[in-house]
């Protein structure tokens, strides 16, 4: 009989540990499961953060219109997002709740867990920038959103040769005339140095003229990847006489309104826009209105 009864005790006691085990393994794998959904929850918030931002400063609608379609597309319900804007108009924060079934630790009453994430991208003054830059150089001023600048003054009105022309990576008119209708490839950094290109680059500006017509678009209503939108560095003096040194303080974007000739005498007129871009930043440099974009957990 004794024997029969530790069989009965040990078949119950292998029970009992049978569903301990079978419960903590349940455990581990919903567990793993979470981390992965919970893992999947902050690089949607991350990319939607990043998107969203790249619209700001000036356009709050445009930014909560990304975040919202970047988590869409990455299958997180918007409508369970909390998205707040900074009163600068300088960062957005995205927080997520996301219910996560299980599937195995159902078994001990465990059917569902929240898993909630947070996150932030700010903007800060761009640093450097990789590409893009249009060979002009305007003097570093604190110019309002929308403000019609000077981006080449024709000539007579430039100082000593000046017209607001900077050589990037090689001198002469035909490295100008690529550099103007395509930008400038290779980086700049706030503290280089750049030479002025005198001269008042008659042919290329006509180029140029051609080129920015061939897209229509106003300074109200103008796509991200404008070719009238040009990124130019901002630098500490132009009055300089011939091709000499100048030190870039920080960088700009500007719409160009129109490039005119009058009697070969050519200008170009543009309009100041802040712009992020995906570039390093420095939250010490100052705030000339170009910025790079990053997460701030």
């Amino acid at each position: 009989m004794r024997k029969l009864n530790d069989r009965g005790n040990v078949a119950i006691i292998s029970c009992l540990l049978i569903t301990v085990l079978l419960g903590f393994t349940a455990y581990v794998l919903d567990v793993g499961m979470v981390y992965i959904e919970k893992t999947k929850l902050t690089n949607a918030i991350d990319s939607g953060a990043l998107a969203a931002v790249l619209e700001l400063p000036d356009n709050e609608m445009k930014a909560r219109t990304a975040a919202v379609d970047y988590l869409q597309k990455n299958n997180v319900d918007p409508s369970l997002a909390l998205i707040t804007v900074g009163v600068d108009h300088k960062s957005i924060q995205i927080e997520e709740v996301k219910n996560v079934k299980h599937l195995f630790a159902q078994v001990i009453g465990i059917n569902s867990s929240n898993i909630k994430a947070k996150t932030k991208a700010v903007v800060a003054p761009a640093k450097s920038v990789t590409g893009g830059i249009r060979p002009f150089a305007v003097e570093v001023y604190k110019f309002s959103y929308g403000d019609l600048v000077t981006l080449k003054e024709d000539a007579g009105d430039g100082y000593s040769g000046n017209y607001g022309a900077v050589s990037l990576g090689g001198s002469g008119e035909s490295v100008f005339r690529a550099n103007a209708l395509y930008g400038y490839s290779g980086t700049i950094s706030v503290g280089d140095y750049i030479d002025t290109e005198p001269g008042n680059m008659a042919g290329a500006c006509n180029d140029i003229k051609k080129y920015i017509n061939s897209e229509y678009s106003t300074f109200d209503n103008f796509p991200r990847d404008s070719i009238r939108l040009w990124i130019m560095p901002l630098v500490d003096s132009l009055a300089v006489s011939g091709q000499k040194s100048v030190l870039v303080v920080g960088f700009a974007a500007f719409y160009v309104e129109d490039v005119t000739n009058n009697s070969g005498k050519i200008e170009v007129k543009g309009r100041f826009v802040r712009f992020v871009l995906n570039c390093p930043v420095d939250t010490n440099l100052n705030d000339t209105g170009l910025y790079g974009a990053k997460l701030s957990k």
